[in-house]
């Protein structure tokens, strides 16, 4: 039981540095595909930010061990097997610093080390219990919207425990009538 508290101290500890270290990066980064600029308002200084709306592919590869990945068109995950087209859109920052953390939500790409599953999820729990099984983080700075407006529609998530898959989707009824599991939404997208 102490050895469990003591790695979970280490993972979060972990997780924090990697946070603050990834927040002192500096800027110098091309700007990704279709940039979008917005302003926002910042204790009361005006903060210009760029955000790139991007296409999120959906990937399959069926067989005995059928597996669903997810790829930007910038370049964010893993895509293996056949591309099944796009998923859904969401945006992606340059640099922590571009992020609103009221509006949006770090979506992280974890695939398994096996590569027989693929997870996108927001929960910092998920995220460290899947890393501390050696699952790898494909993603950097991929955002989704925490709640409804503008046109955006809920991503859902869904698993098939008889191929240990996850599909996400905006279509309800897909992941129903193809026989997964429904876990929940994910975050708003386009």
């Amino acid at each position: 039981m102490k050895k469990t508290k003591f790695l979970v101290s280490i993972l979060n500890l972990t997780f924090v540095i990697c946070l603050v270290l990834t927040s002192c990066e500096s800027d110098n980064e091309e700007l990704p595909i279709e940039q979008v600029s917005n302003t926002t308002e910042n204790n009361n200084n005006t903060k210009s930010r760029a955000l790139s709306s991007q296409n999120v592919y959906r990937y399959y590869s069926g067989g005995s061990a059928s597996l669903h990945t997810y790829r930007t068109q910038g370049g964010q995950g893993i895509g293996i097997g056949r591309r099944e087209g796009v998923s859904f859109r969401t945006d992606v920052a340059r640099s922590r610093q571009e992020i609103d953390f009221n509006t949006y939500n770090e979506l992280y790409f974890l695939l398994h080390p096996r590569k027989i599953d693929f997870v996108l999820t927001t929960s910092p729990t998920e995220i460290l219990t899947l890393i501390s099984k050696g699952w790898k983080d494909v993603s950097r700075l991929v955002l989704i919207h925490k709640k409804p407006g503008n046109g955006r529609k809920k991503l859902y998530r869904f698993y098939n425990t008889q191929h240990s898959d996850h599909l996400y989707t905006k279509n309800y009824s897909e992941g129903v009538n193809a026989g997964y599991k429904y876990e929940g939404v994910t975050g708003w997208v386009y």
